[in-house]
């Protein structure tokens, strides 16, 4: 019948194991697990080592019903598989007592009675497999907590018992000469299964808190001393120290979901990034050419730009020196043509009233010279060729001559008052074949 206990204990542990190791496979595989640090990382032989001290009481599930805790310490030596599973072996060194009064039926029916006392000096080797429950009870990674989980595994040890009476007198046991002497130790299998907690004591993860209880089934009587044929258990409470050898690259802290969120932002950001970078190529780069191309056209623009400004300065000069002239030889009046001095012209282009940006230029000058002397005034004469009847020539050189007006007016700001038309029509042509030359406006200065 212990047998029987014993094998489906270990089975249902087996299958359990199996099933949860078979779970996270399953479930890290389908969303690819393996964070960032891990892959910059890899969990080779020499990293993700943790050793570990611990000490606690014991609880043995004896015969004897009174007194049943004691004492037991551990060292224990792993290595963080991923970020749920881990692997450990762990030593422990404990004594098991219980005391109580006893009754047995012997094989002639009658009744052995006595207060007896049991104690055992243990030593374990087990070999831990662990399994984090965080992602099972957590959204997100938690802060503080370093994990949560259960465990299984087996056990090697090896036990002196003895069992004596409320004087102390030995009586039968295990590991004991018939006379009460310690001989070798007896040995067995056990079958560890128990759950636990850390908690982180530091940032770097290096120091961790740990408490954990464990259940012990062994398979045979020895552990009681003999006292009767049922299968003997115990468990072992402990709180100690953990301290990770190295920077961790692997933390059970780090739930899937989280793992899997940071996957997803990090391939997003890939994502966007080569979008980016495309775009870039595709659209920015272009502009950028097309903007090197105008930073030279400005560049050349600007350069032209001073040469007209030049070109202004020097006609500009070379009108005001004309007019000083003319004022002085005239007695302060102009002695070109009847005492009055034409100083340009712009031309039209056939039955047009539009001002192009080199006519422009050339009433620029006038309104450079109007404005540094305000004294002078500016007589606008419209002129017209031959093509067409004198009355339409008539009015499109009177609104030749009111655009040249409304743009010394409007943009250049020269008072009106100073400015007055007059309209030739085909009154005054300068050539009788260059009908271009005739389609012109004068601007006299006076």
């Amino acid at each position: 019948m212990k047998r029987l206990i014993y094998i489906i204990v270990l089975s249902v542990s087996i299958l359990f194991s199996n099933a949860f190791v078979n779970q996270l496979k399953a479930q890290e595989s389908s969303t690819r697990v393996e964070s960032k640090a891990v892959a910059a990382s890899p969990n080779g032989f020499t990293k993700n080592w943790f050793f570990g001290v611990k000490g606690g009481a014991t609880f043995f599930l004896s015969p004897l019903k009174d007194n049943l805790f004691s004492w037991g310490a551990s060292a224990t030596l792993g290595k963080q598989i991923n970020s749920k599973i881990a692997i450990r072996a762990d030593y422990m060194y404990a004594n098991l007592k219980s005391e109580g009064h006893f009754i047995k039926e012997n094989n002639d029916g009658s009744y052995y009675k006595n207060d007896l006392k049991a104690n055992v000096d243990l030593m374990e080797i087990a070999l831990i497999a662990k399994f984090s429950l965080n992602d099972f009870l957590y959204a997100h990674s938690p802060k503080h907590l370093r994990e949560i989980y259960i465990f299984t595994g087996g056990a090697y040890i090896m036990y002196n018992s003895k069992i004596t009476d409320k004087d102390d007198n030995f009586l039968m046991g295990s590991g004991y000469s018939a006379i009460g002497e310690k001989e070798a130790m007896e040995t067995g299998f056990a079958v560890p299964i128990g759950f636990g907690i850390t908690y982180k004591l530091d940032k770097a993860d290096r120091f961790n808190f740990n408490a954990e209880f464990g259940y012990r089934y062994e398979q045979t009587n020895g552990l009681n001393g003999g006292l009767n044929d049922n299968a003997t258990q115990y468990t072992y409470t402990s709180l100690g120290f953990l301290y990770n050898i190295g920077k961790p690259t692997i933390t059970p802290q780090r739930i899937t979901s989280d793992i899997v969120k940071d996957e997803l932002e990090a391939g997003i950001d890939k994502k966007i990034d080569k979008d980016l970078k495309s775009k870039v190529d595709t659209q920015i780069k272009p502009m950028q050419e097309e903007l090197k191309k105008q930073s030279v056209a400005v560049a050349d623009n600007q350069a032209q730009l001073e040469i007209l400004q030049e070109e202004i300065e020097a006609r500009t000069n070379a009108i005001k020196e004309q007019l000083t002239m003319s004022q002085a030889g005239g007695g302060g009046t102009a002695s070109y043509r009847g005492g009055i001095m034409n100083l340009n012209s712009v031309y039209f282009a056939f039955n047009s009233t539009y001002i192009t940006s080199a006519m422009q230029r050339e009433i620029a000058l006038i309104a450079r010279v109007l404005k540094k002397d305000k004294n002078l005034k500016c007589h606008i004469i419209g002129n017209s060729s031959s093509v067409g009847s004198p009355e339409y020539n008539k009015q499109l050189s009177q609104k030749r001559a009111e655009s040249v007006k409304s743009l010394l007016s409007s943009e250049f700001k020269i008072d009106e008052s100073r400015l007055d038309i007059t309209n030739n029509g085909l009154e005054d042509p300068l050539a009788e074949d260059m009908k271009k030359i005739n389609r012109r406006v004068d601007l006299i200065i006076y």
